[in-house]
């Protein structure tokens, strides 16, 4: 089956933007987009892919993509000028649309699937670049109380909070924050692991992660 798509990354090269380390602006809002939008294909692989990698420049250097092992490289314009006469926002619709036109080329090209990349631009458009990723539901044993958690970030910070429910009482908690490490965050991971460890603690104590929230005890 080999690996997963791990990561969409954006690279830049031109006179202009200034990336890290000497400026982050840039890097952050590239990896904030890339990463939302990677997210939002909720674990499609694209075959034999295990990482995209876009870089912008002036021109094209190729019209195909072109593969390193699993990884694809492919090549598209900026306009630096204009990105950097942008609001934060535009900035984010800016890059959001070139990421997406430009894997669609990659997919229309490699005869990927377009329906899974089409939602995840859809969805980021219609949370107003607000990243919220939320979980299913799960009930308790006795079914009397629910429990959601719910993956929200911005380009700086990531936080998992949960939403429980016990009889008419609903209350959401911050269970854990963390830097955002983007696609490699370890809240990915740990999100999918919470679960009712009885009818009133909701969390998880896999491996070394021990973050649960008692019902009982309020904490």
């Amino acid at each position: 089956m080999g690996y997963p798509l791990t990561d969409i990354t954006i690279y830049h090269s031109g006179p202009l933007i200034k990336d890290a380390p000497h400026d982050w602006d840039f890097r952050r809002t590239v990896n904030y987009i890339a990463d939302f939008y990677h997210s939002g294909l909720n674990g499609y692989k694209p075959p034999k892919t295990a990482r995209i990698c876009i870089t912008l420049c002036d021109k094209k250097y190729f019209d195909q993509p072109r593969y390193s092992g699993s990884i694809c490289h492919y090549y598209n314009i900026i306009d630096e000028e204009k990105y950097l006469s942008l609001s934060k926002e535009e900035k984010y619709k800016y890059i959001l649309n070139i990421l997406h036109f430009t894997v669609i080329e990659i997919a229309e090209s490699l005869n990927w699937k377009t329906e899974v990349f089409e939602k995840s631009y859809d969805n980021i458009i219609a949370s107003d670049f607000k990243f919220k990723k939320v979980y299913p539901v799960k009930k308790s044993r006795d079914r009397k109380s629910m429990a959601q958690i719910i993956l929200t970030k911005t380009e700086e910070k990531s936080t998992l909070t949960l939403r429980i429910s016990n009889g008419d009482s609903t209350k959401k908690i911050i269970l854990a924050e963390n830097k955002n490490n983007y696609w490699f965050d370890s809240f990915y991971r740990l999100a999918p692991t919470f679960k009712w460890l009885d009818n009133s603690r909701f969390g998880t104590s896999k491996n070394d992660n021990n973050c649960y929230y008692s019902i009982n005890e309020d904490k």
